[in-house]
């Protein structure tokens, strides 16, 4: 079945983050919304209608999770990465933002480090604040076209840490990490005897010829000393029924994290997770590959506008997400000059790349998983925006665009 990714679909009105609370976040209503990291598309039928069938049963008691819910992520993983999990090491969570909290109250004590790679997703470092740990940030390296860690710091800051959170693959940098990479942070988390929390929210959206490899799945320590987080929330646009899916090998910390999440009743599922979840791996492939596909085409017609017509700002070639990271430093603007632009002059709600830590500075982010003429007119716009000679906005944006969950 051939899928229409152009249809636009019109999400005013349904309380979504991303549409409806422009007002709330940026200050004005009349923007183009490319910021939070949901899709603009339409679920696909193969998921879709399952959900309406549940609904129309009309009984939503509590419900526990079928032997085909684990089957089909077994399945799914298998098929996608290689990687032959076993069906004990799965726990579902309500996402994955709340099992990395869960995980640093579990593993970690107040006052330890937990280290993080700026610029990367914000709740990190928020969630390592809120639960009274200390950030400890090994910032990547651009290294000309792509981002790189930087091992000799991260090996400096591993001695005073007790746990790595990795996003992998990137958010926002948009770097799908080789084994070679996965391999070396594994050595240096072993000679420090650190655990690693590893966010794989979006495994599923990757570019040929990059393929993501799960970080358990690297070799014997990273496989014991690991949690590995996954949903069908990016890769499906499920991300409002809130389940996750975590990989946790390792018995004994396995356990230790199904008793934390069984001090706060939070062992149960939203029925409608359950059936999503299990339908869209079950089911999900073909429109995943067609999916992957249109945001390739969506990249290049950006990449080709930006090179022709903005030389002021260049994208980084993304190896996975749907989110790319405009360098806008070629403008020089200010981190608040360039929301001014974007949301003042342009009318474009897009992820200002300060949010994202240290870093982050003179870029943006922008979600490219919606209709292409949506995009393409938000391109025109900022052209215009750049041919306007006039002084900018004194006031920058009431916010530079945030949150968004995982």
């Amino acid at each position: 079945m051939k899928h229409n990714f152009d249809t636009p679909i019109d999400r005013s009105g349904t309380s979504c983050l991303k549409w409806d609370y422009l007002q709330a976040f940026f200050g004005k209503e009349d923007l183009n919304a490319l910021w939070v990291a949901d899709m603009d598309f339409k679920t696909p039928p193969e998921i879709l209608e399952p959900l309406i069938e549940r609904a129309k049963h009309g009984v939503f008691g509590y419900t526990a999770k079928p032997e085909g819910f684990y089957q089909s992520v077994i399945q799914w993983f298998l098929k996608r990465y290689g990687w032959s999990i076993e069906r004990d090491w799965i726990v579902a969570t309500p996402g994955v933002v709340p099992a990395l909290n869960l995980a640093i109250q579990t593993f970690t004590e107040p006052g330890e480090g937990i280290i993080i790679q700026p610029p990367v997703y914000f709740p990190f470092e928020e969630s390592i604040r809120l639960n009274e740990r200390r950030v400890l940030n090994n910032q990547l390296l651009l290294n000309e076209d792509r981002y790189v860690i930087n091992f000799e710091d991260l090996e400096r800051r591993a001695g005073n840490a007790s746990m790595l959170v990795l996003c992998s693959p990137h958010n926002p940098v948009s770097r799908v990490w080789t084994r070679e990479e996965l391999e070396e942070i594994g050595r240096i988390c072993r000679q420090n005897d650190l655990m690693v929390f590893s966010d794989e929210i979006h495994a599923d959206i990757v570019f040929p010829p990059h393929r993501h490899m799960p970080t358990a799945a690297v070799n014997e320590f990273l496989r014991e000393n690991s949690i590995c987080a996954y949903a069908t929330s990016k890769t499906f646009n499920l991300a409002g029924l809130q389940l996750s899916v975590n990989i946790i090998p390792q018995e004994v910390i396995r356990n230790r994290f199904k008793e934390s999440l069984a001090k706060l009743h939070m062992n149960m599922s939203n029925i409608f997770g359950i059936v999503g979840t299990q339908a869209a791996y079950a089911n999900g492939g073909e429109w995943l590959d067609q999916l992957l596909e249109y945001l390739w085409g969506n990249y290049l017609e950006v990449a080709s506008f930006l090179r022709s017509k903005i030389p002021g700002i260049s994208v980084l070639e993304p190896q996975g997400t749907f989110l790319l990271w405009l360098d806008c430093r070629g403008l020089g603007l200010s981190d608040d000059e360039l929301a001014s632009l974007f949301v003042n002059r342009a009318k474009l709600a897009l992820s200002g790349g300060s949010m994202f830590g240290p870093g982050g500075e003179g870029f943006m982010r922008m979600n490219i998983a919606c209709p292409r003429k949506n995009l393409m007119d938000a391109l025109s716009s900022l052209e215009k925006a750049l041919d306007d000679d006039s002084p900018l906005p004194a006031e920058p944006p009431c916010c530079s665009g945030g949150p968004d969950d995982t």
